[in-house]
């Protein structure tokens, strides 16, 4: 659901700094982490694909619950005064209608061929969460709010501006192929292009660098010549690595609460030598990978928590 023209009408944006001050309506997998990271050192409070805490209420958009409006002005409440990344790239139109005088950068890949590759293998990692239970792919995920939420939003991704099923860009090219894939990528950046007016876009590859995003933004480079960054933390290696620790938690969640039950059953069974038996080891050794893994996740899964130390409390304005 969004809010119309009517509404925006009677926000009183211009010529205002608070707020939303970019739009990045790129969509994922097109290098908005590492523009996230340069907008960080560049002084803005940067809102990347979602904040965690927020989940509900994406969802509750996805479901006609909550109107984009109420979601913009979640997010302007928290301080936040740039956006990346679907699914606020879905909602990019009516961001710019309550903030006409942000800046909107449209970043992109090399091909839609490498849009296509990176954004396949984020969604055959995602979809894993998506699974619930079954006797040959045994999966708790898909019981789990947030992560049910969340499939809620990557379903609600593409049914804006691109008018595609619940559901389609993130699985559509599972059936209709990569060149299908490609056309919504090129159709998402033409219809950006076709309704953002002309000097306030800026279309831009993350290997530019510094320089043309520094001008588009009359922002100074930052000093001692430093390079733009280039985030690895959701990389393709990063995602693939994270596909096999979901799948192993799948499959050996199961075993692994047995000979935790097990070990702690002989633990307490056996009072004697707790500090050298071998139940307590196996207890302090499960507890440890368990450990490993969930670090593992939720740093890819949510890489902008990974990032919140480099990003500035104050809004530049």
């Amino acid at each position: 659901m969004t809010f119309d023209e009517k509404n925006s009408s009677n926000n009183n944006n211009d010529g205002n700094d608070e707020g939303i001050q970019v739009i990045c309506a790129g969509l994922g997998r097109t290098g908005t982490m590492s523009l996230t990271e340069a907008l960080n050192m560049l002084g803005y409070k940067t809102y990347h694909y979602l904040d965690l805490s927020h989940h509900q209420a994406w969802a509750d958009l996805a479901d006609g619950k909550k109107s984009s409006k109420e979601i913009i002005e979640m997010i302007v409440g928290e301080g936040y005064n740039a956006t990346l990344e679907n699914p606020t790239s879905d909602i990019y139109q009516d961001l710019l209608l309550a903030y006409p005088n942000a800046k909107v950068i449209l970043t992109v890949r090399d091909t839609p061929e490498a849009f296509c590759k990176s954004w396949k293998t984020l969604l055959d990692t995602m979809v894993i969460t998506e699974q619930t239970f079954s006797w040959t792919f045994p999966s708790f995920f898909g019981y789990i709010p947030t992560f049910r939420n969340l499939k809620k939003i990557r379903y609600f991704m593409g049914t804006t501006h691109l008018q595609l099923n619940p559901g389609e860009l993130t699985h559509g090219w599972r059936t209709k192929g990569d060149a299908w894939l490609a056309e919504q990528y090129e159709k998402h950046n033409q219809h950006v292009q076709d309704h953002v007016v002309k000097d306030n876009l800026l279309v831009f590859n993350v290997k530019e660098g510094w320089e043309p995003l520094c001008k588009f933004l009359h922002k100074e480079i930052p000093k001692n010549e430093q390079e733009f960054p280039n985030v690895q933390i959701n990389t393709t290696s990063a995602l693939l690595n994270m596909k096999r620790t979901f799948c192993m938690i799948v499959y050996l969640w199961i075993p692994t609460t047995m000979l935790t039950l097990g070990a702690t059953m002989m633990y307490f069974w056996n009072p004697k030598d707790h500090a050298d038996s071998s139940s307590s080891s196996l207890v302090f050794s499960l507890k440890e990978t368990f450990s490993s893994i969930v670090d593992t996740v939720s740093s890819t899964l949510f890489p902008r928590s990974s990032l919140q130390k480099s990003q500035t409390t104050t809004a530049n304005k």
